[in-house]
C-alpha cells in the first residue's frame, strides 16, 4: 500500500474517532470514506460497512491494520466511546502541515519582532520558556509576556472546553500541565511522552489516583483558566520539556548549552573544540511521520535529532531516513555521545 494512501486512511480513521461522540454526521462521513478506501486498497477482501468500521475503532489498530499501513501507531482509537491518546496524536501528526504552519506563523511573528529589539535573543528565549512552563493560566498572567510581543491571548491560548471540566475542576497532567479528560476510565493527557513519564490516573471512589505512585490528583478550579492551543502544545511545549531536560543534563556535564540559538536555528547548540553541534528534540508518536520530516532536512551544521529514551526501538528506522549531516539519538545516548566526543578537548 502506498504511503500517502495509508496516511489518508489513518487521517480518516482518526477524524472519525474524534467525531464519534460529538458529531455523528461528520463521523459517519469519515467512516464511509475510510470504508471505501479500505475496499479500494484491498479489493479481494469483503467491504466493511461504516457502522462495523466504527466498532473496529475500539479494537487496537495493530490487530486489524498491517504495520505498513498504521505507521507505528498502536492501540484503539476509541475507548468507552471516548477518543484515545493514540487517536489524538494521530490527528496532530497526520495534519502536521497545517498545524506546523499554524505554529510557525506565531513563532515567526515573535521571532521577527525580537530581531528588531535590543536583547531580542533573550526576549525570544523567555517567550519559549513561558510557553513551556504555562500550559494553562489566567489571562492576567499572560499579559506581561504577550503584550510586548504584539500577541493577544487568543493567538496563543483558548478557553478550556466544557468536556475537560468536572464539577468546576480541571485536572492537569503533572508532566506537561495540559488538561486531562477526567471522565475517561484511564485518565491522561493526549501525549505518549507524559504517559511514559507515569502521568496516568485511574478513577477510584470518585478520585483520580496515579497508577504508578498512588498519588491523588485533586484538580484545580477551572474558572478563568485558559489552555495553550493544541498545535503549540504539541510542537512547542512537549519537545520543549525534552529540550530543557537535555540542557540540564548537558550543563551538569560541564557543557555550555545555548537554547534556541540565532532565534531558533536549532533547539540547542553545543560547541566542542572546533566543532559545533546543533540539536533538535522531537516528541512524535509515529516514527514514520517523523521520518518524513527528517528526509526534508538540509542542515549546514551537523544536526542531531533527539527522541525520548522510550523510543529507542525507532532509532534504526529513523537513521535510515537521515540525509547527510543528520544523526539520530535517544536522549541518554545524546548526552553520552557528546561526553565521548568532548574527551580530547
Amino acid at each position: 500500500m502506498e504511503r500517502h494512501a495509508a496516511e489518508h486512511l489513518l487521517r480518516l480513521l482518526a477524524k472519525a474517532g474524534n467525531a464519534c461522540s460529538t458529531d455523528r454526521s461528520a463521523a459517519f462521513s469519515a467512516l464511509r470514506q475510510a470504508s471505501a478506501l479500505l475496499w479500494q486498497l484491498a479489493p479481494d477482501s469483503p467491504p466493511i460497512r461504516p457502522l462495523d468500521l466504527e466498532k473496529q475503532l475500539s479494537v487496537p489498530i495493530e490487530a486489524w491494520l498491517p504495520e505498513s499501513v498504521r505507521g507505528g501507531y498502536e492501540g484503539p482509537l476509541l475507548s468507552s466511546h471516548f477518543t484515545t491518546q493514540t487517536c489524538s496524536e494521530m490527528l496532530f501528526e497526520m495534519d502536521i502541515r497545517e498545524l506546523w504552519e499554524e505554529t510557525q506563523a506565531i513563532v515567526r511573528k515573535v521571532r521577527d519582532s525580537c530581531r528588531l529589539r535590543k536583547g531580542g535573543q533573550q526576549l525570544y528565549r523567555n517567550f519559549r520558556l513561558f510557553l513551556i512552563q504555562h500550559a494553562v493560566l489566567k489571562p492576567v498572567e499572560a499579559q506581561a509576556a504577550l503584550v510586548p510581543l504584539g500577541l493577544s491571548m487568543t493567538d496563543i491560548y483558548s478557553e478550556i472546553p466544557a468536556r475537560l471540566i468536572q464539577d468546576g475542576q480541571v485536572f492537569l497532567c503533572p508532566s506537561c500541565g495540559w488538561p486531562m479528560e477526567a471522565l475517561k476510565e484511564e485518565v491522561h493527557c493526549d501525549s505518549s511522552w507524559c504517559k511514559h513519564s507515569k502521568s496516568v490516573f485511574l478513577r477510584r471512589n470518585g478520585h483520580l489516583i496515579n497508577r504508578h505512585t498512588s498519588a491523588r490528583n485533586a484538580g484545580v478550579p477551572a474558572e478563568g483558566l485558559w489552555m495553550l492551543q493544541g498545535a503549540l502544545w504539541k510542537f512547542t511545549l512537549l519537545p520543549g520539556r525534552l529540550e530543557l531536560a537535555l540542557a540540564e543534563a548537558l550543563t551538569s556535564k560541564g557543557f555550555a548549552v545555548e537554547l534556541w540559538p540565532d532565534f531558533d536555528r536549532a533547539d540547542l547548540r553545543v560547541v566542542i573544540g572546533p566543532q559545533t553541534f546543533e540539536i533538535d528534540a522531537k516528541v512524535w508518536r509515529s516514527a514514520h511521520s517523523l521520518a518524513e520530516r527528517i528526509k526534508l532536512l538540509r542542515p549546514a551544521t551537523p544536526l542531531w535529532i533527539v527522541v525520548p529514551d522510550y523510543q529507542k526501538s525507532h532509532v534504526r528506522f529513523l537513521r535510515e531516513s537521515c540525509p547527510p549531516g543528520v544523526e539520530v539519538f535517544i536522549q541518554s545516548q545524546c548526552v553520552k555521545e557528546l561526553v565521548k566526543r568532548a574527551d580530547p578537548f
